[in-house]
C-alpha cells in the first residue's frame, strides 16, 4: 500500500465523483423542500363579506375616519367618516375582503374643550357576516388620535 498512493488517489477521487452524482440524482428526484408559492388571488377572485363595524368613544369626537389604505396604489378607501351629529355608539357597515389581513387606519379628534390631562378612548369592534369578530382599544391623552391596526375574518381553511 504504501508504494501506490497515487493510484489510491485517484480511486477515492472517481468513489467520490460517484457518490456526488447519486446524492445530487436522489436529490432532484424527491419533492422539493420548499413547498411552492401559491399565486395570489387576483382582485375579481376576491371574496367580499359584509361587516358590521361598531365604534365606542369615551366622549363624543368632533370628528372620525375609518382608512382602508391601498396596497396596490390606487386611492385609499373610506371605510367610515363621521357626520355630525356623532352618536355614541356609532354604527357602519363595511366591505371586507375574506381572509385577507389588511391594515386600517383610525384618525379620531376630540373637541378642544375637554378638560386638561383628560384621557380619550375608543374601542373598535368588527363583526362580518362570515369569519371572526374581533375588538381593538386605543387611548390617548391628545385631542387626536392616528392609530393603525390590522384585521382579517380569519384563516382560510375551506374555501
Amino acid at each position: 500500500m504504501r508504494g501506490i498512493p497515487p493510484l489510491q488517489a485517484i480511486i477515492l477521487l472517481i468513489a467520490l465523483g460517484i457518490v456526488g452524482y447519486a446524492g445530487s440524482q436522489y436529490i432532484d428526484m424527491g419533492n422539493p423542500i420548499i413547498p411552492p408559492v401559491q399565486p395570489q388571488q387576483s382582485a375579481a377572485e376576491d371574496h367580499i363579506v359584509e361587516a358590521e363595524i361598531e365604534l365606542i368613544f369615551s366622549s363624543p369626537p368632533h370628528s372620525y375616519t375609518l382608512i382602508q389604505p391601498s396596497t396596490t396604489g390606487e386611492k385609499d378607501r373610506v371605510i367610515l367618516q363621521s357626520s355630525p351629529p356623532i352618536d355614541n355608539p356609532t354604527y357602519g357597515n363595511a366591505e371586507l375582503v375574506v381572509h385577507r389581513l389588511s391594515p386600517y387606519w383610525l384618525d379620531i379628534r376630540w373637541p378642544e374643550e375637554a378638560e386638561p390631562n383628560s384621557h380619550h378612548f375608543v374601542q373598535i369592534y368588527i363583526s362580518p357576516s362570515h369569519g371572526e369578530s374581533q375588538r381593538y382599544s386605543f387611548f390617548t391623552s391628545s385631542v387626536e388620535m392616528n392609530e393603525t391596526f390590522e384585521y382579517s375574518t380569519g384563516e382560510n381553511s375551506h374555501e
